[in-house]
């Protein structure tokens, strides 16, 4: 099994949002309904309230289809929310769960909803090891590389990339994962966004929860070291931004003070920027 996953075999449990307790693997639901609501479980539900796998096969179907035709995310997560609730009662740790909480996750990450993407990353990370060659681990070892660095866990960072395997360190997603907690780690910050700019898959909306505030710590230390005055050119460069217009709109949105009417330096004497 992947070097990464040792870390989180028994990890899933302490997490938020999953019914593990009513866990019961000789339970087969009976229901037959496409969509369900999220239940709140006070005690273990009858074979009647939950789907069995065939019919959340047909449901996962059906709420793909609707997230492409409505993008309505409150209704989505609570249908992805209801199918994993419904895998987790009937103890259902196969290739269909991975297929499951990798999709919760992937729609989870577009609208940068960190706390459901975390619990979904957090079951992959226990489903991988019993589903040798199924979903894409090495993907999902990436962004969990990234989550540490939104939440600013350097330590358990650390500890990931350690047990990562031979063949792990080669694969070119995380690569870019890697290289992203080192650079962010030695606020190399050229680097950091250089890397942003090219983030492959759905590494980027993982960065986009990030990345502000790197951006404003990038330009603290630039108002430092740059004294008396830096280029707008220069931290256009630096900040990754696409062009001086993107720039602007942020340093305007900072009220940092320019040298000259133009705009093209800011006086870094005269410039404050909070973090």
């Amino acid at each position: 099994s992947s070097g990464i996953n040792a870390e989180y075999g028994q990890s899933a449990n302490k997490t938020g949002g999953e019914d593990y307790h009513f866990s019961d693997g000789h339970l087969i639901g009976t229901m037959t309904s496409l969509e369900k609501p999220y239940l709140r479980l006070n005690c273990a539900p009858s074979a009647d309230q939950v789907r069995p796998e065939h019919i959340l096969v047909k449901s996962l179907t059906h709420v793909v289809t609707r997230w492409k035709k409505d993008q309505n995310y409150t209704f989505v997560c609570e249908q992805l929310k209801s199918i994993r609730q419904d895998l987790i009662i009937q103890d259902i740790k196969n290739a269909f769960a991975v297929k499951v909480y990798e999709c919760h996750a992937r729609i989870a990450l577009e609208r940068l909803d960190t706390t459901e993407y975390n619990q979904c990353q957090t079951r992959l990370m226990d489903l991988y090891p019993q589903n040798p060659g199924q979903g894409n681990p090495e993907e999902f070892t990436t962004y969990r590389i990234l989550y540490y660095v939104y939440i600013k866990n350097t330590s358990d960072a650390m500890k990931a990339i350690a047990r990562l395997t031979a063949a792990e360190k080669d694969n070119e997603d995380i690569r870019f994962g890697v290289a992203v907690f080192n650079a962010w780690s030695s606020r190399n910050y050229y680097r950091f966004f250089r890397l942003y700019l090219d983030a492959p898959k759905m590494s980027g909306y993982l960065m986009d929860t990030f990345v502000q505030r790197e951006r404003n710590n990038a330009m603290q230390c630039l108002v430092k070291a740059y004294k008396p005055a830096i280029s707008v050119a220069k931290v256009t460069a630096t900040l990754g931004y696409p062009d001086t217009e993107t720039a602007m709109v942020y340093l305007d949105e900072l009220n940092v003070v320019f040298t000259n009417p133009s705009k093209t330096a800011i006086d870094c004497k005269k410039t404050t920027i909070e973090t």
